[in-house]
């Protein structure tokens, strides 16, 4: 029977060194090829060092014909592709410059994927191209390097956003540090499908790269609204209704923040991938028209309304809980999040309540339910995994089977009250609930306790989340630091409760504890 199994799995790894060997003859052989593009040309740039070749189309030019410079910055994860269709009704209007923003991280280290290191880049490109007067329009996450460069550049004469990323809470789960943390975890999974699954070259017609993921690791928006008070410029916040990238919360912070802007939501767009609808050019094409004509709205002149709202605090009230196939998403991403790391995933879930977008019921279900499935495939772990590996050489001559027999008895005695304490203290859930299964505890018992741990701790955190917000983050790093202290005062607690407590609540208790105390005054006095 042993060999027929090892036989079978001979043969699976061999089919799969064969797909996959086919897989990478293809790449080789065939590979992926950029055509280029009607408009696309292509300028050698001097970059930190180093000398890239950037593509850029470029639309609308006329030597006999002075028009007015236009900017456009596609989003990394749709590209230029997406934006080429605005570009090209424009370009009777305006003279178009479309770099490929993707193309800035190219190189070797790993600040070519900051936002700092595209900026530096965009402002050679505009040296090289002899760009100085113009107006910039940034998609998707160009829209955050588009702010950025509206704050540094005084020659900008316009900045439109299309479904543009802004406030950093409202993006993906709301925090800096655990975004990138998700981001990064993404990596070695992407990497695993490019490298290792044979997908034939599929991989490389896919958003979803390491190109992007690497952009989106680096993406630091936490100086978002310090930035956006720095811009004077006219500014319009284009934004489908509809978008589940970036949902219209964001484009109305967006709004809010920087008073000169207008704001068109749109509706009924067909394609959101490709803005091919009409209602996108139509709107930046006014906008553009009445700044060319001088009648473009500066921060000097907004009113002092909507100033006095822009130096307001983040109001969470005013943001719409997600909904649909976004609200899904986040749901079970939260849940996923438990396997790494179950204070992180318990505080993304509490800072998404605060920021409004995730409703603070479906937060602590989220992570209750993630932790429920994850802690309770630990204690089967142990219990199906543990037990037999103590059987084993080197295992059963380290511990003994009335060691197991004492361990089992001691547990069945506290085991409960560990479980309790285990939920409060990083570090200590999995050898806890581990040691459950191994020690043969009851599931019923262990399930019951447990779950009642997770319902009282989950809301806990989660509300104290809500009401702290963002330096929860560093509460829980220097509760880490200390949480071995925490353990062993914790532990040295419930001794002294079970060893001194609860017998000094009975007459028989005390007299033990007496004569105990006596005992030991009268070693000590004999030393």
């Amino acid at each position: 029977m042993k060999k027929k199994n090892r036989n079978i799995l001979l043969f699976i790894l061999g089919f799969y060194l064969i797909l996959l060997g086919i897989s990478w003859f293809i790449q080789i052989v065939f590979p992926a090829v950029d055509h280029q593009g009607k408009y696309e040309k292509s300028i050698e740039l001097q970059i930190s060092d180093q000398q890239l070749e950037i593509t850029y189309h470029e639309l609308g030019y006329n030597d006999a014909v002075e028009k007015p410079k236009l900017i456009i910055l596609p989003d990394i994860y749709f590209r230029s592709k997406a934006v080429l269709p605005v570009a090209e009704s424009l370009k009777d209007s305006f003279h178009i410059i479309l770099p490929e923003v993707v193309e800035f991280q190219t190189g070797t280290t790993n600040e070519r994927f900051t936002t700092d290191h595209k900026l530096k880049s965009l402002n050679q490109l505009f040296e090289e191209l002899n760009v100085k007067d113009f107006h910039l329009m940034g998609h998707g996450y160009s829209g955050f390097l588009s702010i950025r460069a509206a704050e540094e550049l005084d020659s900008i004469r316009s900045l439109t956003l299309l479904g543009s990323i802004g406030a950093q809470e409202l993006r993906f789960l709301g925090n800096h540090h655990i975004n990138r943390s998700l981001y990064s975890l993404a990596r070695p999974i992407v990497s695993f499908y490019k490298y290792v699954f044979p997908h034939f070259g599929w991989y490389h017609s896919q958003k979803f790269s390491l190109e992007y993921i690497d952009a989106t690791r680096y993406l630091d928006q936490r100086d978002f609204r310090e930035t956006a008070k720095d811009i004077h410029a006219p500014v319009l916040i284009l934004h489908d209704v509809n978008d589940q990238n970036v949902p219209q919360y964001t484009a109305k912070e967006t709004h809010r923040v920087i008073p000169q802007s207008k704001l068109v939501l749109l509706d009924d767009i067909q394609n959101r991938d490709i803005l091919t609808d009409e209602g996108w050019s139509e709107e930046i094409s006014k906008f553009l028209n009445r700044v060319e004509s001088g009648e473009g709205i500066n921060r000097q002149e907004a009113s002092e309304q909507r100033i006095q709202q822009s130096s307001e605090p983040f109001d969470s009230e005013d943001v719409e809980s997600l909904s649909g196939k976004a609200f899904f998403t986040i749901f079970f991403l939260i849940m996923a999040m438990t396997i790494f790391s179950e204070d992180l995933s318990v505080i993304a879930a509490g800072l998404l309540a605060a920021a409004g977008i995730f409703p603070f019921m479906y937060a602590v279900l989220s992570c209750f339910l993630g932790i429920l499935i994850i802690d309770t495939n630990i204690y089967w772990l142990g219990k199906k995994v543990g037990n037999p590996i103590l059987k084993r050489v080197p295992f059963k001559w380290m511990i003994k089977e009335e060691d197991l027999n004492r361990a089992q008895n001691l547990y069945d005695m506290y085991g409960m009250e560990l479980l309790f304490v285990a939920r409060f203290i990083p570090g200590a859930r999995f050898p806890t609930y581990f040691s459950a299964g191994l020690l043969n505890s009851k599931f019923k018992t262990f399930f019951t306790y447990f779950a009642l741990s997770v319902a009282i701790w989950t809301p806990l955190l989660v509300g104290i989340t809500v009401l702290i917000g963002q330096p929860m983050l560093q509460y829980l790093t220097v509760y880490q630091d200390y949480a071995i202290w925490i353990l062993i005062v914790t532990i040295l607690l419930i001794y002294l409760i079970f060893k001194v407590g609860i017998p000094l609540t009975t007459v028989r208790g005390r007299r033990r504890l007496l004569v105990k105390w006596s005992r030991f005054l009268q070693r000590f006095q004999r030393n």
